[in-house]
């Protein structure tokens, strides 16, 4: 599957950590920039796209102030990274330089994934700069976001600018070589997200937030938006080319869809869900999974935590996985009252004739059985 599928890549997401770009240069790993560079200069040859999503600003930071451990602060750790993000960039921008690239910042909180409006904005940005041929260089703006709008890790990030620009290929460069359920050096391909997994000793980072569960959640998102997915790592030399070459380094995840809409990107890895399920019984499984239909309360078996109409919400089936998520049109008092009631006693209950369906499948992307169109 990976080999047939890597000759059609051509807009690549890759994410550095912490860990990796720790260093005793400036707080920073010199080197290691450097030949990110390198390699992203030899993929530009190919006429590939790539996006970097790095951290490293607050670690920069702290080196700058002489601070040995990261503060649990928030104030103080926004604070580092205002300090440090000057520096993480200009590092960036003098090594892609001498490799013939031009470099972009690019900051981001959460909102800006929640709002159609940003979303879409951000994207027509991107979409410009790869058209001139500039290297986004994407982080968490620190500074400001608020901790309800914070990402909590850039895997998470990585994989959500993955979905949002129609990434088919995101890199997660970090300081373990993969995950393996064999002795390493086999190569892992996984089909989804529900495989046993040994996870690898981690050197981690005093500054970073992320780790191999962060990772497996960037996989999930990426996996529902469509996007290969490749965890390898970062300290090898030449990694990203030997990805692309389809060598046996790091473990593969194959996603569950097939490209989907830009709508559906949004549904399936930007928008934020809120902390509420629907149940659905095995008739409105097949209906939605199979049959692309959209959900009716006759279908609804059980309403988990409180909503409104307009909010993101995960659908479950049968098993512990959403099989979907989707914009609700219902509150989740109004939906309790029609539960599993026909179409015709809607109006009747509610007291006002509104639309029929919970979730219309134009506002919904699932993660299982028919493909997304």
């Amino acid at each position: 599957f990976v080999e047939q599928r890597l000759p059609d890549v051509r807009r690549i997401v890759v994410k550095v950590g912490t860990s990796l770009l720790q260093g005793e240069e400036q707080g920073l790993n010199l080197k290691l920039i450097d030949h990110l560079a390198f390699q992203f200069a030899r993929v530009r040859e190919e006429e590939r796209e790539l996006i970097l999503v790095s951290s490293g600003a607050v670690g920069a930071g702290a080196f700058a102030l002489g601070l040995d451990n990261r503060p649990t602060d928030l104030s103080q750790r926004q604070a580092l990274a205002a300090v440090g993000q000057s520096r993480l960039m200009q590092q960036y921008e003098l090594a892609f330089k001498r490799h013939g690239l031009s470099v972009a910042q690019v900051l981001l909180t959460r909102n800006t994934f929640d709002s159609r409006e940003l979303y879409l904005n951000t994207r027509a940005t991107l979409e410009t700069l790869l058209q001139w041929g500039v290297v986004p260089i994407i982080n968490e703006n620190d500074t400001v976001a608020i901790e309800e709008l914070k990402f909590g890790d850039n895997d998470q990030l990585s994989a959500l600018i993955a979905g949002k620009i129609g990434a088919d290929l995101l890199i997660l460069l970090t300081d373990v070589d993969g995950l393996y359920d064999r002795p390493p050096g086999q190569p892992v391909v996984y089909k989804n997200r529900n495989t046993d997994l040994v996870v690898g000793k981690e050197t981690g980072s005093r500054f970073g937030l992320g780790g191999m569960p962060s990772k497996l959640r960037a996989v999930s998102l990426a996996g529902d938006a469509g996007i290969l997915t490749n965890i390898c790592g970062g300290r090898m030399e030449n990694v990203i080319l030997r990805v692309l070459a389809s060598d046996p380094v790091g473990t593969w995840f194959e996603p569950r869809e097939k490209k989907i809409s830009a709508r559906k990107r949004w549904l399936a890895a930007g928008k934020t869900p809120v902390n509420a399920t629907i149940r659905v019984d095995r008739g409105a499984q097949t209906a939605i999974q199979s049959r692309g239909k959209s959900l009716l309360p006759s279908g609804v078996v059980d309403v988990q935590g409180d909503f409104e109409e307009g909010d993101l919400i995960h659908v479950m089936g049968a098993g512990p996985e959403p099989i979907a998520r989707g914009l609700v049109r219902f509150s989740s008092d109004e939906l309790r009252s029609v539960l599993g009631r026909k179409t015709s006693e809607i109006a009747e209950i509610l007291g006002h004739r509104r639309a029929y369906e919970v979730i219309h499948r134009d506002d919904m992307v699932v993660f299982n059985g028919k493909k997304e169109k």
